[in-house]
């Protein structure tokens, strides 16, 4: 059913009260309330993920050169339908899920069948929406959509303040016209908004790819993102399979290099009063992926897994199967099976297993491939099942 045909959820939904779960962590903030839930699995009991990932499609309408899916082209077989996403999002809600990310594998929006009216079910619901995209697909119906339902934030993925660098990343001329254009609207109408006290949302970041096209451009990406009214910018260093993604790869003497421009850029995004992911970016050790060590001391319990993600975070990949983070991808059971009966910890599950084997300190092979974003939200939760 297109958004326009739809029925208007919003007034039923705020005049429902909230599932207890919510109702309990109402004034919790975000670390209060996933370590509280994860409390409660130490308890016995078996609350719903925090964060939902959605994947809606492998299919992408660029060709990234660094993109560990640009091999996967065309329509892919079995993806979830139009139908399969409005039953999965209702017994999230009935779970008690917060945050619903939907993000790829491929664009998003290539998905419009699914994604617009996806979005605009997640504010109906009440959730927290964010949204990864490319932002070469989005047009005036969908910006609409976005800045009057308050979609919660936007994650626009941009490798360079530059035409040129960005395009020959992006493997598409035109991108970085497309994307930045979006993101002036956006800005522009939001500040429109703002003038008579509207919500200033959605919030906008950048995520970018290092390599050795741009890494010189940390603190000419932070000037970029602030003027396009974004509150942060992602860094994240290339992950590299294949040939042409190993040539992207810093050498020894630009990765020499690179401490002191991200101090630089940190100093500026300060000034700014910008986010940004730079200082992992000031020692060489946290750059690499593929090579993370997890500290494995401890009970065998919840608060001392290496990796908590098992225990409130569920990504779904586009044909139902998941995981728990975007790492370990699509090895669980399928969401076709019922989220509920998926996500529980039965004997014999994916996810009851991978819980168990965490908490006895036995990581997947895979885990090695974590990323520092990965690892520093694991940290903050760890902070809070402290007090």
């Amino acid at each position: 059913m297109p958004p326009s045909q739809a029925p208007d959820l919003r007034a039923t939904f705020e005049s429902m009260p909230l599932p207890v779960l919510e109702a309990d962590e109402y004034q919790l903030s975000e670390g209060e309330a996933i370590a509280a839930r994860m409390r409660r699995w130490d308890a016995g009991q078996s609350p719903g993920p925090y964060t939902m990932e959605l994947y809606p499609t492998m299919t992408c309408n660029i060709d990234c050169v660094f993109c560990d899916t640009t091999y996967r082209k065309g329509k892919q077989h079995g993806e979830l339908t139009a139908e399969d996403y409005w039953k999965l999002l209702d017994e999230a809600a009935e779970m008690g899920v917060r945050r619903v990310f939907i993000l790829g594998g491929g664009e998003p929006m290539v998905r419009r069948d699914v994604t617009p009216e996806l979005m605009r079910r997640i504010k109906n619901y009440g959730m927290e929406g964010h949204l990864a995209t490319n932002g070469t697909l989005f047009n005036d119906r969908i910006i609409d959509q976005i800045i009057e339902s308050c979609w919660d934030e936007l994650h626009f993925s941009l490798d360079a303040p530059d035409r040129a660098t960005n395009d020959f990343l992006r493997g598409s001329k035109g991108t970085f016209d497309k994307v930045s254009q979006v993101m002036s609207r956006i800005h522009a109408r939001k500040h429109f908004r703002a003038q008579r006290g509207v919500q200033d949302a959605p919030r906008m970041l950048i995520h970018a790819v290092v390599t050795n096209k741009n890494y010189r451009m940390f603190s000419d990406m932070v000037r970029f993102a602030h003027a396009l009214g974004c509150y942060r910018v992602n860094f994240d260093y290339i992950i590299a399979y294949r040939p042409e993604q190993h040539a992207l790869k810093l050498n020894e003497a630009e990765r020499a290099q690179v401490p002191a421009l991200a101090r630089e850029a940190i100093k500026l995004a300060e000034q700014l009063g910008l986010e940004t992911t730079l200082d992992h970016f000031l020692h060489e050790s946290t750059m690499d992926r593929g090579e993370m060590v997890f500290d494995q001391s401890g009970p065998e319990d919840v608060a001392h897994a290496p990796c908590l993600n098992p225990w409130y975070y569920l990504v779904v990949q586009p044909d139902g199967s998941t995981s728990p983070c975007c790492v370990i991808t699509g090895t669980g059971n399928n969401v076709r099976e019922g989220l509920g009966e998926v996500w529980r910890s039965r004997d014999g599950s994916y996810f009851g297993d991978l819980r168990r084997n965490m908490q006895a300190k036995v990581m997947t092979d895979l885990c090695r491939n974590c990323s520092q974003s990965i690892i520093a939200r694991n940290d903050y939760i760890r902070e809070h099942l402290r007090d």
